[in-house]
C-alpha cells in the first residue's frame, strides 16, 4: 500500500518544511517509534494536523513501510464500530514472524478521548500493537521535541528521581524569583516519569521528558518567567518572559497572582471560577534537553524545557483520588536550583548530566499515559469553561 498518496489534498510539497524539521520526523521514527521494515503502521491524523502527518507518511514512503491512513476527526462514540472496520481493512495486523502494527495518532491542538480510540483498535486486541501520540504536532515539535532519544531521557528522569525520592522535604528557587519550600509523602503520591518508553497497554504520549509528582505541602513564590500550557483551548501567546506570572502559595492553595498580561491575567481568573482550581496539583520538572526555547503555541513542548513547573487544578494522581477539577493549568520557569539537605544544588542546566537505574514501574513510579494525563488537552467533545 503506498503512503505517499495524498491525506486529505495535503502533500509534503504544499508546505515543505526545512531540513531540522525532516530530521526530526526520522528520528521521531528511528528512537522512538523504531520502525523497522517489518513493521506495519497506522497513522490516525486530526485535519488540523495533517502536514505533519503527510510529512510523517512521506519519510516512511520514503523507507517503503506498508502505510495506512485516516481521518481521525471523523471519530465519535456513534461511529466506533465503523471506524475500528475501517482500520481493520485499511491495514492487516502484523503477521506471524512477530512484526508489529504502530499506530500514530498525529494531533494538533485539540484530543480524542482516548477510550474511543483503544474502542477503534479492540479488532487488533492480541496483536503486537504500539500505540504513539503525538501532541500540538507541527514543526516545532520536530525541531525540539524528538532529538532527545528515550534512552537519554531514561537516564536524566533516573537521575533526577534518585535525588527527588530520597528527600522529604527540600526547596526549589529559580533565577526569576521563585522560592518554593517542598513536603513530600513518596508513600502515599506517586510520581510520574514520561521518557517516551512503550509500554503494554499504554500510549506513548510525545514530546516527552518530564517527572512529576503531587506534593503533600508546598508554600512561596512562583514567578513563572517561561510559558505556560492549559488543558483549556486557548490562542494567546503562551510565553511569559516578558510578562512573568507571579503566584503566592499557601499549604497548596494559591492565594494570589498577578501578570502584566491582562489577557493572561484573564485565563488565570477564569479557570479559578472551577472548584478545586486554585489547589496546587503538580509539582514537575521538565527533563527534555533537546528543547532550548519556548515557542508562542500552549504545548507540551514548555512543559517538558528543562526547569521547574508547578500545576494548577486536576492533580496527576489518579482523577478523584485527591480531588477533581476540570481543568489544569501548568506555570513554567525558565529554569530551577533544587536544594536538598546534605546534598550539593542541582541546577536544571545540568540535568544533561544526569543519569542512572530507573525505578521500575509501579514500584511507586508510573509512566505518563494520555488515559491518565492532567495535561492533555480538552477535546472538542469537551467543554473548554475556561476558553480565552
Amino acid at each position: 500500500m503506498s503512503n505517499t498518496r495524498l491525506i486529505d489534498n495535503v502533500t509534503p510539497a504544499h508546505g515543505i518544511p526545512d531540513e531540522r524539521v525532516w530530521r526530526g520526523v526520522s528520528l521521531m521514527l528511528d528512537q522512538y517509534l523504531r520502525i523497522s521494515a517489518e513493521d506495519r503502521v497506522l497513522i490516525l491524523y486530526a485535519r488540523s494536523a495533517r502536514e505533519p502527518a503527510a510529512w510523517i507518511a512521506a519519510e516512511l514512503g520514503a523507507r517503503e513501510i506498508p502505510t495506512a491512513t485516516t481521518d481521525l476527526d471523523t471519530l465519535s462514540g456513534t461511529t466506533v464500530a465503523r471506524f475500528a472496520d475501517k482500520l481493520n481493512a485499511m491495514s492487516s495486523g502484523p503477521d506471524e514472524s512477530g512484526a508489529r502494527l504502530v499506530v500514530v495518532c498525529v494531533e494538533y491542538d485539540i484530543v480524542t478521548p482516548s477510550a474511543w480510540i483503544r474502542a477503534a483498535l479492540e479488532p487488533f486486541a492480541g496483536r503486537k500493537t504500539e500505540v504513539f501520540r503525538t501532541i500540538m504536532t507541527g514543526e516545532a515539535f520536530f525541531r525540539q521535541g524528538v532529538t532527545t532519544s528515550p534512552d537519554t531521557l531514561n537516564n536524566i528522569n533516573a537521575g533526577l528521581l534518585r535525588n527527588l525520592r530520597s528527600a522529604e522535604r527540600f526547596t526549589v528557587r529559580t533565577s526569576s524569583g521563585s522560592e518554593l519550600d517542598i513536603t513530600l509523602d513518596h508513600g502515599r503520591y506517586r510520581w510520574v516519569s514520561n521518557r517516551g518508553m512503550p509500554r503494554e497497554g499504554a500510549f506513548v504520549l510525545l514530546p516527552a521528558g518530564e517527572v512529576a509528582t503531587y506534593p503533600a505541602r508546598i508554600s512561596g513564590q512562583l514567578v513563572a518567567d517561561g510559558a505556560f500550557n492549559s488543558t483549556a483551548h486557548t490562542k494567546l501567546d503562551a510565553r511569559l518572559q516578558d510578562h512573568p506570572a507571579v503566584f503566592e502559595i499557601e499549604d497548596g492553595r494559591m492565594v494570589d497572582y498577578h501578570c502584566d498580561n491582562p489577557l493572561v491575567e484573564k485565563l488565570i481568573e477564569r479557570c479559578l471560577r472551577l472548584p478545586n482550581a486554585d489547589r496546587v496539583g503538580e509539582l514537575g520538572f521538565g527533563t527534555n534537553v533537546g528543547i532550548e526555547q519556548f515557542i508562542s503555541l500552549n504545548s507540551h513542548l514548555n512543559e517538558r524545557f528543562p526547569g521547574l513547573h508547578i500545576g494548577f487544578g486536576q492533580s496527576n494522581q489518579i482523577r478523584g483520588e485527591v480531588y477533581s477539577c476540570d481543568v489544569h493549568v501548568d506555570f513554567i520557569a525558565s529554569d530551577c536550583t533544587i536544594e536538598i539537605a546534605g546534598q550539593p544544588p542541582l541546577n536544571s542546566a545540568d540535568f544533561k548530566n544526569l543519569t542512572g537505574e530507573h525505578p521500575a514501574i509501579e514500584a511507586g513510579v508510573f509512566d505518563e499515559d494520555l488515559d491518565g494525563d492532567c495535561c492533555g488537552l480538552f477535546s472538542p467533545h469537551i467543554n473548554a469553561q475556561c476558553d480565552v
